[in-house]
């Protein structure tokens, strides 16, 4: 079963910032000079081309799958304003496929009621949120009471945690490590971390090898080519490949173009004695691993 549980449904004028978009195509640029398996619209403008993701370019990018996470997040900090409401509209016409997942900006004196109110009211099945897009310290404990509510309400989340084009965004809380304060507080909490932390891959691995709930997914790696292959080698030696799930994080790239790079991972070493990342290992991240993390579609 293919399920790709890192897809956005967000799009400029409506969601981004023009600044937001100026920063999303220079980055995507760069990744088209390093990959063919780039998303690229082929618009007549950069607001088209950098990281529109309509609904009809959802479902196009996303056909093979089976099911797929979609969400939209809310980062008025760098110029990002998803809408809750869309995704729950999407997703209830395409509830054959499309799984919702809703975002809060953990800033928000009420948002662990808004996380109710989008869990109970809208149907949204997880929660969306990232440190360098919203702008806010994982090692803060006044964030912890948003997390609770998550583990309580039996709701995976996903955290981008690692680097970002957007120019506001704080590294400063941008790496995985800083994620350990809640998952020690919420030890029954699911969380992904999103695209391994990346560039911070090691950090991210030794951290979901401690903590029994927390996974991460390899979208948006395969642009970089020795950083994709280090990055699961490193999974590998530390026993931990089993925790690496699919995602496209569309529209940076389709579905397809995502199952490529990975399998394009050994192509770097060529001409080498370096080991390579089995074929059984990339199909298990492929089509597998998300079970572990998702047993309630498995």
């Amino acid at each position: 079963m293919l399920f790709d549980t890192h897809t956005n449904l967000m799009w400029y004028p409506d969601h981004y910032s023009d600044e937001f978009v100026e920063f999303a195509w220079e980055a995507k640029r760069a990744k088209m000079k390093l990959s063919q398996d780039v998303y690229f619209a082929g618009g007549t403008s950069k607001q088209q081309n950098a990281f529109d993701s309509r609904p009809d370019q959802l479902l196009e990018a996303t056909k093979e799958a089976d099911k797929v996470i979609t969400f939209a997040i809310k980062a008025p900090f760098c110029g990002i304003n998803g809408d809750q409401e869309l995704v729950a509209k999407f997703v209830k016409e395409h509830s054959d496929r499309f799984i919702g997942w809703c975002s809060v900006d953990p800033n928000d004196a009420d948002c662990v009621e808004q996380l109710t109110y989008y869990v109970e009211k809208l149907g949204l099945r997880g929660l969306k949120c990232s440190p360098i897009y919203q702008n806010w310290d994982p090692q803060d404990p006044k964030h912890l009471p948003l997390f609770k509510k998550a583990e309580s309400l039996g709701i995976p989340v996903n955290i981008h945690q690692g680097t970002s084009f957007v120019r506001p965004g704080p590294l400063k809380y941008a790496n995985p490590i800083q994620l350990e304060d809640i998952a020690i507080a919420c030890p029954g909490l699911r969380i992904v971390i999103a695209h391994m932390g990346h560039p911070w891959e090691d950090e991210c691995v030794v951290l979901i090898r401690k903590h029994p709930n927390l996974y991460t997914n390899i979208s948006a790696l395969h642009y970089r080519p020795l950083r994709h292959y280090q990055a699961f080698m490193t999974a590998i030696e530390y026993g931990v490949e089993h925790k690496l799930i699919m995602g496209s994080d569309f529209p940076s790239a389709t579905l397809p173009q995502v199952i490529a790079g990975q399998r394009k991972v050994n192509d770097i070493l060529e001409g080498t004695k370096f080991p390579r990342i089995s074929d059984e290992i990339i199909h298990n991240i492929i089509y597998e691993n998300w079970k572990r993390f998702l047993p309630e579609y498995a």
